[in-house]
């Protein structure tokens, strides 16, 4: 046999795995229709790993994390929910609520739009490209300086589109991979630096949506920044507990990706239903002014934050957590009539100067050593105590070991919506609190959410007495308006004795409760000489 024979041999089969290989790479492509549509020709290149592993690029390199082909990889991230189509998009609640953009990629913080309605007349739509800025109340920001000097209503910039160029600065805009799997949810936010208002007026209202998305693990939320800066940590935690897929800033989404090699791996959820780098979509819902809202799952919505989030926890609220249910009279395991059932208080305290019980010590003496016979013979002792709430972890752990809460008004309240099933918040307002805006907010948006487990109690300060004002109402300075809610309480024990007499009365039973709120008996106004009920929610103090 002649030398060259071994070399033809050689050829022959490199030539075979040359054409095996391109026929694997037309099915994979086809198979990948599923999950990314290509616009350019389809040009495949094989790159070689250790171990003889063949992996498909796109011609330009960039297939890997700018789209490329993603189906088998985004259909398994998604499980057996699939992918769903622009149609699907445009058919769901998001698109009655916000801008849904289809054939889509994002670059530099702006949108490039594929479609020819936006080329020039006349071989073009001849229409203007869009621009997407906050309404309404939303876009509010609090830009604070390096030196801690804070500027209120910050706006937030808008997000501007134009129409595809012919010289597009990256190959993966010129020639776009579109991802049918991953739908990103572009969010202006509202308040998104108070805990409060984030949990409740933006991610209990996203989760809602998401939980009712049949395509929910391809959402990827997008919240937006001012000037590209950073979430506050809380954000991030509340939104990251949503979504499979990472959360990311509108900067950092909408940054171009190198034209070289990969960006850095991160730890944590992957970017995309592809599990890699997207810059285009098939479809993108941009949300301006919240959702257009059929239901209100905040305690679902805290609820699925403790158990997202529990394994932060101490054993002790960990194990109380997955109980999934307050102590309570009548409930499985509860002592029986006649036995005493302690009902754990914990009194939130906040850093700071402002909303502070100033008579908290004498308030948790005899709290701890009072008890309380229902009309039926269930007897109940309280164990009292204190919880300093400075973040997400501190306030879940609280929220797990109480059956009920007490806290002066505030963005902490919010944990209230973590507390386990059949738990009671107790909320203290100050003096001059029942003619301000946010008065029983709270209270009036928890019997929105239908399915509530929560048993939400007010106690309305009525005693000019009753209250110490805050060292900048004390000195005149800051905003006027805010000086009521920054009071400091004086809250004397027998209104907080009537109102966990009520709490052990009620049982955790929300049908009773539902009948109490009816008539006004969920709240009381605490008057210089006596305590009276609150009735009508509408009523304000006498005094």
């Amino acid at each position: 046999m002649s030398k060259a024979a071994p070399l033809r041999t050689l050829h022959v089969l490199l030539l075979a795995v040359a054409v095996v290989l391109f026929g694997v790479a037309l099915l994979l492509r086809q198979g990948g229709g599923l999950c990314a549509q290509k616009t350019g020709p389809l040009f495949f290149e094989t790159s070689w790993l250790s171990g003889g592993a063949a992996v498909l690029h796109h011609a330009s390199g960039d297939a890997a994390h700018h789209g490329g082909d993603g189906g088998a990889g985004a259909a398994q991230q998604l499980g057996q929910r699939g992918c769903p189509t622009s149609e699907e998009v445009a058919a769901s609640p998001w698109a009655s609520s916000c801008y849904h953009l289809t054939k889509v990629c994002v670059d530099n913080g702006g949108l490039i739009l594929y479609d020819d309605r936006f080329q020039p007349a006349p071989h073009g739509g001849g229409e203007q490209a869009p621009s997407f800025a906050a309404e309404k109340n939303y876009g509010q920001y609090i830009y604070v300086y390096r030196n801690g000097h804070g500027s209120f209503n910050y706006p937030l910039a808008s997000i501007r589109s134009r129409g595809q160029a012919d010289n597009e600065g990256a190959e993966y805009l010129r020639q776009p991979t579109f991802s049918q799997c991953t739908v990103p949810v572009v969010w202006y936010p509202f308040w998104m630096k108070n805990f409060g208002h984030f949990l409740r007026d933006n991610s209990a209202k996203l989760w809602g949506f998401i939980e009712d998305t049949p395509w929910a693990d391809g959402i990827k939320l997008v919240p937006v920044t001012a000037e590209g800066l950073a979430l506050p940590g809380f954000n991030y935690q509340l939104l990251q507990a949503m979504t499979p897929l990472r959360v990311e800033t509108w900067a950092d989404f909408s940054s171009r990706l190198p034209q070289a090699g990969l960006p850095p791996e991160q730890p944590g959820p992957l970017p995309s239903a592809e599990g890699n780098h997207q810059r285009c979509f098939d479809s993108m819902l941009i949300c301006t002014h919240g959702l257009n809202i059929t239901r209100w799952p905040l305690h679902g919505f805290g609820r699925h934050l403790v158990q997202t989030y529990k394994h932060l926890l101490a054993p002790e609220a960990r194990a109380a957590a997955e109980t999934e249910s307050a102590v309570r009279a009548g409930r499985p395991g509860s002592p029986t009539a006649g036995s005493l059932t302690m009902l754990s208080v914990v009194f939130q305290t906040r850093v700071g100067d402002t909303r502070q019980i100033l008579n908290l010590e004498e308030l948790l003496q005899r709290c701890n050593k009072w008890q309380h016979t229902t009309a039926d013979g269930q007897r109940f002792g309280f164990k009292c105590w204190e919880a300093e709430i400075t973040d997400l972890t501190s306030g879940m752990t609280a929220a797990q070991l109480a059956d009920v809460m007490v806290g002066v008004h505030g963005a902490n309240l919010a944990n209230g919506w973590m507390l386990r099933p059949g738990s009671s918040m107790i909320e203290i307002q100050a003096y001059g609190f029942d003619k301000h805006a946010p008065h029983l907010q709270d209270p009036l948006f928890n019997a929105e959410d239908k399915e509530s487990q929560v048993l939400w109690w007010v106690l309305q300060g009525c005693d000019p007495e009753g209250y110490v004002p805050s060292p900048a109402e004390a000195a005149g300075k800051g905003v006027a308006a805010s000086w009521v809610k920054n009071r400091n309480v004086i809250l004397r024990w027998e209104a907080l004795q009537i109102a966990l007499r009520q709490v052990a009365d009620t049982g955790g039973d929300m049908q009773q409760y539902w009948q109490l709120w009816r008539s006004g008996h969920w709240w009381w106004h605490v008057n210089p000489h006596n305590i009276t009920l609150g009735g009508h929610h509408h009523s304000v103090c006498a005094f």
